[in-house]
């Protein structure tokens, strides 16, 4: 069996989980992903208010 030592400032942080490099990736992708949908759509909301302040939109 590995044995692995996780020094005690790592683990005074919070929880810690163990997943593989592969999934890790994925998750940081995932993220960045949504981190952008997230500011897209800020930008779009900004842009309808300004639309409507202006009296711009179509209907």
């Amino acid at each position: 069996m590995t044995t692995i030592t996780i020094p005690k400032e790592i683990a005074k942080r919070g929880d810690l989980v163990l997943i593989p490099k592969s999934e890790y990736e994925e998750f940081l992708k995932l993220r960045e992903q949504r981190e952008w949908e997230e500011k897209d759509t800020d930008e779009a909301i900004e842009i309808f208010k300004e639309e409507k302040k202006k009296k711009n939109l179509l209907k």
